[in-house]
């Protein structure tokens, strides 16, 4: 098993928000690597946050993307989560105590061929769903839509970083600080 953190420090105002990643493999002997153990959006005041695209009350510190690569040594039917704390705020993972990161799935691939993803409860019921860009939802997995087990799945991960509209005018520097786990489960 490989931990996968997510740590991402901030400071509001003048800050830098790094994203660390690192893996884990649960109930499974699948290999999970991440293409950039490390994002780093950069430093950020109000002045450079950005509204979501949504036109949700949340200003966008920064967006990065990464890839995901899951290789199983057999064809297995995968399922990819995330464990972190919920921010509370839409399909968020928290950062810190006024903001928080999504993470989005897409341009999935499953032994080369494209494929759509869908969203994967645990006890192994049937995916639900079936789109090529999902939201990585707190305590539900990712899984592609194939009817065939896989050994080889890459998609593209997407961290959006964003603070909360009633929290932008906070005025003293600030640490916000988030980890979680990256983790595949194959059967």
């Amino acid at each position: 098993m490989k931990p996968m953190t997510l740590n991402v420090n901030t400071k509001l105002m003048a800050c830098l928000l790094s994203l660390f990643a690192g893996i884990a493999s649960a109930s499974s002997d699948c290999d999970l690597t991440v293409s950039q153990a490390q994002t780093n959006f950069g430093t950020f005041n109000r002045g450079t946050l950005s509204q979501a695209a949504n036109g949700t009350q949340t200003n966008v510190i920064g967006k990065k993307s990464t890839t995901v690569t899951i290789v199983c040594p057999r064809p297995e039917r995968i399922t990819l989560l995330y464990r972190a704390a919920s921010s509370g705020v839409g399909e968020g993972y928290q950062l810190g105590d006024i903001a928080h990161v999504t993470l989005v799935a897409s341009d999935a691939q499953a032994d080369g061929k494209s494929v759509s993803l869908a969203y994967q409860q645990q006890g192994g019921a049937a995916p639900e769903g079936n789109a090529n860009t999902l939201a990585i939802l707190p305590n539900i997995g990712i899984a592609p839509t194939t009817s065939e087990p896989v050994t080889h799945l890459t998609l593209q991960l997407t961290s959006v970083a964003s603070v909360n509209d009633i929290n932008q005018h906070v005025k003293d520097h600030k640490m916000l600080n988030g980890s979680g786990i990256l983790e595949v489960v194959s059967e």
